[in-house]
C-alpha cells in the first residue's frame, strides 16, 4: 500500500536548475493505467502524456457525500505528491462548512515528495542568459522550460481524464502552485486566463528568469477585453526576514527575490486593474516562512474552489 507523504517531507525551495528541455519522445496517444487507490474515497492512476511523452501520478480525492447537481467543484494541484495529503484532509475537513471538493493532486509515480528534475522541468520556462546570471551559483542544473507543454497536458489529457472518471464540475476548477508552482498558476492565469474558474497561487517565485512573468501581466493588462481573474495569493510574512547565520549568498538571493514585496506589489496593480472586477485577495501569514506558509495556502485554496 502506498503512503500518503505527509508535508513534513523536505520543501525543496524554489531556487537552483535548469538547461534544455529534458528530451523526451512524445507518445503517439495518451497512455493511461490504474493504481492502487491508498483508502476509500482516494483514487490514484498514472497518465503518460501525448503532449511530452512524460508519466504523470495522479491522486484524487472524493468527498464521502452525493455530488451536487453538475458535480462537485474540484482542485487542481501542483507538485501532487507533496500536497495531497494535507489538502486532501483539509478539504474532508472543511467539507463541512465550506462545501465537498474534490482535491486532485498532479505529480510523478513513484515519488516521495518532490521530483526536482520533473518540477523545474514542468514548471518554468527555459531559463535564459539573464536569468542565470541573476541566480548566480543557485542557478538551475537541470533541464527547464517544459512549462507549456505541461499546462497543455493538464487541460488537455488529465482534466478530460479526471471528468471521465469522476462526478466534478470542470467549470468550478481551480489550480493552485506553490513557489515554482505559484510561479506556473500566475503564467497560466495572464496567459490562458480562462482554462480555470479560479486561481491560487502560494509564494509565487515572481523573480524566476528576472521577473518574466511581470510581462506576462503587463500583456494580459493591455489585453481588449481581458477576463476578470479570481486570483488569491499567498506569501508568508517572514519569507524576507533574515536567517540565523544566514550565508552571505542566501542573503543575496533573499534581497533579490523580494518573496513578501513582490506579492504585494502584484495584489495592488491587479486590484487597481480590475477596479472591482472579478477577485484579487491577498493573505499574508504572520511569522510564516515559504515552506510552514504552505498549510494556511492549502486551507484558503480549499476554501476557494468550493466557494
Amino acid at each position: 500500500m502506498r503512503l500518503l507523504i505527509p508535508f513534513a517531507a523536505a520543501f525543496v525551495l524554489a531556487f537552483a536548475l535548469s538547461g534544455a528541455p529534458l528530451p523526451a519522445r512524445a507518445a503517439e496517444e495518451t497512455v493511461v493505467t490504474d493504481a492502487a487507490p491508498v483508502a476509500p474515497g482516494l483514487h490514484a492512476f498514472d497518465l503518460t502524456a501525448a503532449r511530452n511523452g512524460l508519466t504523470y501520478r495522479v491522486d484524487v480525492s472524493v468527498p464521502p457525500v452525493a455530488p451536487p447537481p453538475g458535480g462537485f467543484p474540484v482542485l487542481y494541484l501542483l507538485d501532487g505528491n507533496a500536497f495531497f495529503g494535507i489538502a486532501a484532509t483539509s478539504a474532508l475537513l472543511l467539507g463541512g462548512s465550506e462545501g465537498p471538493v474534490v482535491v486532485v493532486a498532479i505529480g510523478y509515480p513513484g515519488v516521495a515528495g518532490f521530483d526536482l528534475t520533473r518540477r523545474y522541468l514542468d514548471l518554468t520556462s527555459a531559463v535564459t542568459p539573464e536569468g542565470r546570471t541573476i541566480m548566480g551559483a543557485r542557478a538551475p542544473k537541470v533541464p527547464t522550460g517544459g512549462d507549456e507543454a505541461f499546462l497543455d497536458v493538464i487541460l488537455n489529457e488529465i482534466r478530460p481524464e479526471v471528468a471521465r472518471r469522476f462526478p466534478v464540475n470542470d467549470d468550478r476548477a481551480t489550480l493552485f502552485g506553490h513557489s515554482l508552482g505559484g510561479r506556473f498558476v500566475l503564467h497560466a492565469a495572464f496567459t490562458r486566463p480562462d482554462a480555470f474558474r479560479r486561481w491560487v497561487a502560494s509564494s509565487p517565485s515572481i523573480w524566476w528568469n528576472d521577473r518574466e512573468v511581470l510581462k506576462e501581466e503587463a500583456a494580459f493588462a493591455a489585453r481588449t477585453g481581458r477576463p476578470a481573474l479570481d486570483l488569491t495569493l499567498v506569501v508568508g510574512g517572514a519569507e524576507q526576514d533574515p536567517e540565523r547565520e544566514e550565508a552571505p549568498e542566501r542573503a543575496a538571493f533573499r534581497t533579490m527575490a523580494r518573496m513578501v514585496d513582490g506579492v504585494r506589489d502584484m495584489h495592488d496593480r491587479l486590484t487597481r486593474l480590475q477596479a472591482g472586477a472579478g477577485r484579487i485577495d491577498l493573505l499574508v501569514v504572520p511569522d510564516e516562512g515559504h515552506i510552514s506558509v504552505v498549510p494556511a495556502s492549502l486551507g484558503r485554496a480549499v476554501r476557494r474552489a468550493a466557494g
